[in-house]
């Protein structure tokens, strides 16, 4: 059986890891995954989750303990309100006992900032699989008020942890884990890896990106921002990927980045996509802002862009927005900057704005920096004091492209159900109220109103005063009168 396509590059310290996390899976051990942040450990559990359950479409479920939010009932299960029978409620399983029903794999995320109430949770679960358990015994969890419940066995339970040094466990239950360190890929394995994922930066010029990544990493984080890991590294280069032309071919000579790609124009544009996932976020202290500025000085050495040049980029620089039109006069892509983005305008949208927007430089330079993540399908944080403009901004991107724009206002009330939707309260009648009027209409077409008038007289009121039998009853009643009728004159 041919195994199922995988995102994960193989390298010689994941394979390691691997053969050690599937000698553990078959022993059905809880397993304890513990790594420098970014260095692949969800990606090898989805990996191996795929190669044994190809058919299982979300085998792996990740809760991240580091939500506090999280507790025993969503762990468990709780009694809620039934949807069916109002006035009762009904038991409802928690992911925790929905995964071990299914056989499915729970990876407990940064497990060694959960609470200690969700640790003591879990506690018996993972003792019923420690080494002391008997061949073939299951993994189980007594559930108050409800019994004994066993897992599938297919069940697993992993744990992850992301520590910059290799200190020991010691959250609530950590001895009774069997620990596995993965080891943090070296330049040789990203390298690789970016050869695999981006095979138009293949050779010389994935060996230089990886290397100039390194030495921005080396600088380490300032107060007031984020550390740079492989995720910077991997964006980065999906960037610079996009801005390659079609004719650009790898060279196979070594060099700098200003000797691979030779084009200035090219290199600038390399230059702002470095500053927007490296150096480009705002910042409030002194030491943050020497951090960007060296950041910026290695980037433009390895470009050979000069002082003057990458300031003028930097401070200067202003992006162009032009429109493109097709023979209706109507906007079919708008390019910002670098990056070209198509609209979607059916034949009746304008492409003009309702309200006025000042296209000054900020403005202009904030909408590039979107546009490029809006291309590469990158979330945005946009960040700043209350009517500078953000939501301004972007509902002008989107209404020149013809998207859709749903503005969220999230809160600490927010709910999930106010994303993804869920069940609510709906007066019967208002539906009902519908059917009536789509079936009044079908039955004047079809029958005399002259000789049914008593018919529709019971049939609305029934529906007014919330008769739903006798109204399901009558409405019955005329679809088979109306299939005979039909039926008759196919006969005829």
């Amino acid at each position: 059986m041919t195994s199922p396509p995988s995102p994960m590059v193989m390298t010689r310290h994941l394979s390691a890891a691997l053969q050690k996390v599937a000698a553990q899976y078959s022993l059905r051990f809880p397993t304890l995954l513990t790594s420098a942040p970014s260095s692949g450990k969800m990606l090898l559990l989805s990996h191996l989750a795929l190669q044994l359950h190809p058919k299982m479409a979300a085998q792996t479920v990740a809760i991240y303990l580091a939500d506090t939010s999280i507790d025993a009932r969503s762990l468990l299960g709780s009694h809620v309100s039934s949807q069916t029978e109002p006035g009762k409620f009904e038991w409802k399983e928690g992911v925790l006992l929905r995964a071990m029903r299914e056989g499915r794999w729970i990876v407990l995320k940064d497990i060694d900032r959960a609470s200690v109430e969700v640790l003591g949770v879990l506690l018996p679960l993972i003792d019923s699989m420690g080494t002391g358990k008997y061949i073939g015994s299951r993994a189980y969890i007594d559930v108050p008020n409800r019994g004994r419940v066993h897992a599938h066995s297919s069940f697993a339970i992993f744990a992850t942890r992301s520590v910059a040094s290799a200190a020991a466990a010691t959250f609530l239950g950590a001895h009774k884990f069997v620990e596995i360190v993965v080891s943090s890929p070296s330049l040789e394995d990203l390298a690789a890896i970016v050869d695999a994922k981006f095979p138009r930066l293949s050779g010389p010029p994935a060996v230089v990106l990886v290397r100039l990544w390194e030495s921005i990493r080396a600088l380490g984080p300032a107060a007031g921002t984020r550390p740079i890991g492989l995720r910077e590294l991997d964006k980065w280069c999906s960037r610079v990927s996009s801005l390659l032309p079609t004719h650009w071919t790898s060279p196979a000579v070594q060099g700098n980045l200003a000797q691979l790609f030779a084009h200035p124009s090219l290199r600038e544009d390399m230059f702002l996509e470095a500053r927007d996932v490296f150096f480009g976020t705002s910042t409030a202290t002194a030491s943050a802002q020497a951090r960007n500025n060296e950041i910026a000085r290695i980037v433009a050495d390895e470009l050979e862009l000069g002082p003057q040049r990458a300031s003028w980029l930097l401070d200067t620089h202003t992006p162009q927005l032009d429109a493109e039109r097709n023979s209706q006069g109507q906007t079919a892509a708008l390019r910002i900057g670098r990056t070209r983005l198509p609209a979607r305008l059916p034949p009746s949208v304008s492409g003009q704005l309702s309200s006025p927007f000042a296209m000054h430089r900020p403005a202009l330079t904030v909408l590039s920096r979107v546009a490029a993540a809006v291309a590469l399908t990158e979330p945005v944080l946009l960040t700043g004091e209350t009517g500078t403009g953000k939501t301004t901004l972007i509902s002008h991107i989107a209404t020149q492209l013809g998207r859709r724009l749903v503005a969220l206002n999230l809160s600490n009330q927010s709910e999930a159900a106010d994303l993804i939707g869920g069940f609510k309260p709906v007066d019967a009648r208002l539906p009902a109220g519908d059917l009536q009027e789509a079936f009044s209409s079908l039955f004047d077409r079809t029958f005399s109103r002259r000789k049914n008038e008593k018919f529709e007289e019971a049939l609305s009121k029934a529906v007014r005063e919330g008769k739903w039998k006798r109204a399901v009853t009558l409405w019955n009643e005329a679809v088979k009168l109306a299939k005979d009728r039909l039926a008759t004159r196919l006969e005829e």
